[in-house]
């Protein structure tokens, strides 16, 4: 069955002001002083209706506690054998432009979240599957980490479509990817 409209695959993730989405190691912890609830995550989250993130984003989603996205089609990108945390989680190792297509005509309860981390964000962008970036920018500078887009990430031409202020400093910024 065919979907009646076309999922968006979209980009959602935290960033620090001088653009990295984790420390070296791969922590998160300056992320810890701001609740992703108070910024619209909870309805962003409402709006997706399944998820596709890197091996090392779902191994360290593992370590936070209970798999909190229970209920939502999550596929993992990965070449190595997958403990699923839920009947709804499976692992791929197909391209990024089969996934896709497989999730665009079978997910008819909203968007895709596109969670991340680098590898999987630049690989959506190249393939030409990436709908939206948004991005909540916390204000931090962390000094080194892992880039969002690092070398080798294609030229995009991106357009804002909606820029929103809370406390704390954070501003979150969606573009629509330009094709």
């Amino acid at each position: 069955m065919t979907p009646s409209h076309r999922p968006r695959f979209r980009l959602y993730m935290a960033i620090s002001l001088d653009g990295f989405i984790a420390s070296l190691d791969g922590s998160v912890h300056w992320l810890e002083p701001y609740d992703p609830y108070e910024v619209g995550f909870g309805e962003f989250l409402a709006s997706a209706g399944a998820i596709v993130m890197g091996r090392k984003s779902y191994d360290q989603m593992l370590t936070f506690g209970p798999w909190p996205y229970t209920g939502k089609r999550t596929i993992v990108m990965t070449r190595r054998p997958l403990a699923p945390a839920t009947p709804d989680t499976m692992a791929s190792a197909e391209a990024v432009t089969a996934i896709a297509a497989q999730l665009a005509a079978e997910t008819t309860g909203g968007d895709i979240w596109i969670f991340g981390g680098s590898e999987v964000a630049r690989a959506f962008l190249a393939a030409g599957r990436l709908d939206t970036i948004e991005l909540c920018v916390v204000p931090i500078l962390i000094g080194k980490g892992i880039a969002l887009f690092g070398a080798g990430t294609l030229p995009s031409g991106l357009r804002l479509t909606r820029l929103r202020e809370y406390p704390k400093g954070l501003v979150c910024l969606d573009y629509d990817v330009v094709r």
